[in-house]
């Protein structure tokens, strides 16, 4: 990983032991502003409250939820654990504990286009652990090309063998929008397709597209941000494809 483990802080150290996450894979800190940038927001600012004053305090308590205008939120981290993470989330106070083994991940990875031409690209990832255990991990985090697909892969580690394991047991696996199962692939939209009609199993533009049996259409085109453990479900998909197993 980019970021190298660093030195916990006491009360993170604690959940950490508390929640059997192992050791530190690496630590992420709020991304910052480059320095045109924060200039201009200081300019925008002292002309906003200048001459309109109400615009000008929206803008600056704006401000102050970004880690350039906030030592609270300049202060908050990101630590990936061999078995799970510890995150403060971007609103509000506190930290999050979820667990690679448990959690429901899901991602949704936008690249926004102005006029034709691509700009920013925003990563949104959910952490879902059981009970109320919930993090939302953005772009506020330096690294999400990094720590995204970290992510995903550690909890592949964790869940896939388990998922296959249950598949070939002959239960249903849920992933959210789509199931697998030794019979095939069941879309809540489409139904069930059996494995030995699922010609393809793709992602492209932030979608899951499935071919079934002739014509050159998808079967079914599912969001990635619909979809629980995204890499999980594609390598379980993958073996029972390529296996074809009977229920």
């Amino acid at each position: 990983m980019a970021a190298a483990p660093t030195t916990l802080p006491a009360e993170a150290a604690e959940l950490a032991a508390g929640h059997q996450l192992g050791s530190l894979q690496g630590t992420f800190t709020p991304k910052r502003l480059n320095r045109a940038l924060f200039a201009l927001y200081i300019f925008t600012t002292i002309n906003l409250l200048a001459l309109f004053v109400i615009p000008g305090l929206v803008f600056l308590w704006w401000l102050r939820r970004t880690p350039d205008f906030s030592r609270r939120q300049a202060a908050k981290r990101l630590h990936l654990f061999e078995n799970g993470l510890i995150v403060h989330p971007e609103s509000g106070d506190g930290r999050v504990v979820v667990r690679w083994d448990s959690v429901r991940l899901y991602q949704d990875i936008t690249r926004k286009i102005i006029n034709g031409i691509p700009t920013t690209t925003e990563y949104v990832y959910s952490a879902v652990g059981p009970g109320r255990d919930h993090a939302t991990i953005t772009h506020f985090y330096e690294g999400p090309e990094t720590w995204g697909p970290h992510m995903q892969q550690a909890v592949l580690r964790a869940q896939g063998p388990a998922a296959l394991e249950s598949v070939l047991a002959g239960e249903t696996v849920n992933f959210g929008d789509l199931s697998l199962s030794g019979t095939g692939l069941t879309a809540r939209a489409k139904g069930l397709l059996p494995w030995s009609e699922v010609r393809e199993i793709r992602v492209a533009a932030g979608r899951i597209l499935v071919a079934g049996p002739g014509g050159s259409g998808a079967w079914c085109s599912t969001a990635v941000s619909d979809i629980a453990n995204l890499h999980v479900f594609l390598a379980v998909a993958e073996h029972l494809r390529g296996h074809r197993p009977t229920a």
